[in-house]
């Protein structure tokens, strides 16, 4: 499974450095979740994977651009 849309390079290098299970609970949160960009990138952050929640939010408005509601 791939994340879906385009991320950029620092979600994709996040999503390689994941498990095949952590993968499928990460993209659901980025693309389903209600959860804030804020709340997803402390939880990323804090387990060593270092994102901001400018970075998040530019990808969930690229997947609404997409129209891509869903993983």
């Amino acid at each position: 499974m791939t994340l879906p849309g385009k991320p950029g390079p620092t979600l994709e290098a996040i999503y390689a450095a994941l498990g095949e299970d952590e993968r499928q609970v990460v993209a659901q949160v980025l693309v389903d979740s209600p959860l804030t960009a804020e709340a997803i990138a402390a939880v990323l952050t804090a387990n060593g994977h270092p994102v901001s929640a400018s970075t998040i939010r530019t990808y969930r408005r690229a997947l609404r651009r997409e129209g891509v509601t869903s993983v």
